[in-house]
């Protein structure tokens, strides 16, 4: 009876010190776990130009009359993508021309009979002062130096007439002028010209269709680097600086579709965009936005959904 007591006694010590190793490796593999380094952090991002795509739209609104470029054409700054008809501003703009070219005239024509009665003036001045001496002498009549001086008062009026002519004619030409400037602004904002170097995505527009000032109808990828604009979640975000090697592969793939290397990241965190459209979210998530410089860009397309794996390694040891 008493080998039993002893035996059981045995047992009972001996389970609970394979309990209590099992208890202590179990502790040691969750603290493992939570130790682990990590060594990489994913976001999702998408494919795009540095300077991101231009959205390029018309100032005004009309017909589209001729179209130069198609897509996937390159295009300098200031070259002509296509025109919006504009008849009635060319009608204008020579309108105005006209209206320039008589005014000029006219002040021409009135500075030229200025100087015709000016020398008439200047002659009937010095009849009227040899007259008055005349008179002086006995030599000649009141009447002759009255009409004398009536005459030269004439030409007076005719001299004032002529100058407040050239005044308003000057005044006219410098308002046709401007009208002028105003119509070739208004006949320039019919010819849609590219803002940067770069090359043309899309055009979505005909010939013969209308346009409105209000909507977008030609994209253009401007001339730089292609990076990957990259949101990383709130849980990691603080283990991103600029500097750290990356690469892009498609989403849920390990195949490499090019490297490259942070040199953006945003300082503050903001709410999921439309990268993510994954259903059951939580609403409150956070993002931190960063970017990644491309070393080969080449075979990925603008716009491609992209996962984004930064190597967050060399970080960690430094």
């Amino acid at each position: 009876m008493k080998q039993f007591f002893f035996c059981s006694i045995l047992l009972f010590i001996l389970a609970g010190c394979g309990n209590s190793a099992k208890d202590k490796s179990v502790t040691n593999e969750k603290t493992t776990k939570v130790n682990a380094t990590i060594n990489q952090v994913v976001g999702i991002g998408k494919i795009v130009p540095e300077s991101n795509i231009l959205q390029l739209s018309s100032p005004v609104s009309g017909i589209v009359g001729h179209i130069y470029k198609k897509e996937n054409d390159s295009v300098n700054v200031g070259e002509v993508i296509l025109e919006l008809k504009h008849e009635v501003e060319d009608a204008k703009v020579n309108e105005l021309s006209q209206e320039m070219n008589t005014q000029a005239a006219q002040i021409k024509a009135d500075e030229s009979a200025i100087e015709e009665f000016q020398a008439k003036y200047d002659n009937a001045n010095a009849e009227l002062q040899r007259l008055q001496t005349l008179l002086g002498k006995g030599a000649e009549t009141q009447q002759t130096v009255d009409n004398a001086n009536t005459n030269l008062k004439g030409f007076k009026s005719n001299l004032d007439r002529l100058h407040d002519n050239v005044i308003v004619s000057k005044s006219k030409l410098t308002a046709a002028r401007a009208s002028l400037e105003v119509a070739k602004q208004q006949r320039a904002q019919t010819i849609i010209k590219s803002p940067a170097k770069g090359k043309i995505l899309e055009i979505g527009t005909l010939v013969g269709s209308a346009i409105d000032n209000k909507t977008s109808f030609v994209q253009i990828s401007p001339k730089g680097n292609t990076i990957a604009d990259c949101e990383i979640d709130e849980l990691f975000a603080d283990k991103i600086t600029d500097g750290q090697k990356a690469w892009v592969r498609h989403t849920g793939m390990l195949d490499t579709l090019s490297t490259g290397t942070v040199y953006f990241t945003s300082g503050f965190l903001k709410k999921k965009s439309l990268f993510t459209d994954q259903a059951g979210e939580k609403e409150d998530r956070r993002v931190r936005e960063i970017k990644i410089v491309l070393d080969n860009p080449e075979k990925l397309l603008l716009n491609e959904r992209v996962e984004c794996v930064i190597n967050i390694s060399a970080a960690k040891k430094n």
